[in-house]
């Protein structure tokens, strides 16, 4: 019997996807494995190329530096044929390469973990893929997408009780900084413990709120952080995207309670008030003390592996 080959093409710099790697080879006899994240820019070879670079960027806002960057990928498996391909950021890639991928793919599957609010190009490669997954609810319904939320990619991490910071979140410099500024006075002034991390490029002011930091924490040094707290703190795009983010999922694995300004969260179904307080107002939070008191509420098993990452390879599969 002729061996089933499988594609799988992913821009990772946490690892959240090596789980969907492992999980896919349980499925398929090959699975050939490409981290968009681990290829380097390559340098302008002739002046030719720089004219086209500014005119893509400004005529159709592409970056020619991607084709060169990802060609490799195309290149190593142009000559090849599949029968699955999944790919979770297809918008990097230039009509061109995406074509290759079309003729080489018996099934071809993009999943997008933004919003194509955040990123446009992802509703204008739509066309090329059998099936499109997104977690963005907005989406799916606006460009007739499949609805699948991001998943519960830890397994055998091993959790420890909650020892040091009783709520813990690391975010970019963006505009959320001012509603974490918001968070963070509220449960100053309400003498709970907190550890909250800023990344930024640029050097800031010493804050007695949060703590900045220039280099970006490793996925491993974040979940040992939330190893250590009882609560996680996460403050999505709002405005831009309002899928669940991997934090949530690792609030869940974790068994933390969460803090979250995304609303959504309620019409999900393990949704417990017991276990994740949403905030609909920066201005005017009001968490009660006993969330912080309780103990979490382990959620039902059945809905608990309905979220793991083997469930959404299933789905994605169409074997769920």
């Amino acid at each position: 019997m002729k061996p089933t080959k499988a594609l799988f093409i992913t821009f990772d710099l946490s690892g959240y996807y090596n789980c969907i790697f492992e999980e896919l080879k349980s499925h398929y006899d090959v699975v050939d494995y490409y981290n968009l994240a681990d290829y380097k820019n390559q340098p302008y070879k002739n002046i030719g190329q720089r004219i086209s670079s500014f005119y893509l960027k400004k005529t159709k806002n592409l970056k020619l530096k991607n084709y060169y960057k990802y060609n490799p990928v195309i290149e190593d498996i142009k000559d090849k044929s599949y029968d699955f391909t999944l790919i979770i950021r297809p918008d990097l890639f230039f009509d061109k390469q995406l074509k290759i991928l079309r003729k080489n793919s018996k099934k071809l599957i993009a999943y997008y973990h933004d919003s194509i609010n955040n990123i446009p190009r992802k509703k204008d490669v739509i066309h090329f893929f059998d099936e499109v997954y997104s977690y963005e609810k907005r989406d799916v319904k606006d460009f007739n997408l499949k609805f699948i939320p991001n998943f519960i990619y830890l397994n055998n991490y091993k959790v420890n009780d909650a020892t040091k910071t009783q709520v813990f979140t690391v975010i970019s410099k963006d505009y959320r900084f001012k509603s974490l500024i918001k968070l963070a006075t509220f449960l100053k002034q309400n003498k709970f413990e907190y550890k909250f991390l800023v990344h930024s490029d640029k050097e800031q002011p010493k804050s007695d709120l949060i703590q900045f930091i220039t280099e970006r924490k490793t996925n491993s040094e974040v979940l040992k952080e939330i190893n250590q707290a009882s609560i996680i703190a996460d403050i999505h795009k709002y405005g831009i995207q309002d899928g669940l983010t991997f934090r949530v999922f690792e609030s869940i694995y974790f068994k933390r309670k969460l803090i979250t300004s995304n609303t959504d969260i309620k019409n999900y179904e393990f949704y417990n008030p017991n276990n994740i307080h949403v905030i609909e107002n920066f201005d005017n939070i009001n968490i009660p003390r006993n969330f912080f008191l309780e103990p979490y509420q382990d959620i039902p098993e059945e809905i608990y592996k309905k979220h793991l990452y083997t469930t959404w390879v299933k789905t994605i599969l169409g074997r769920a």
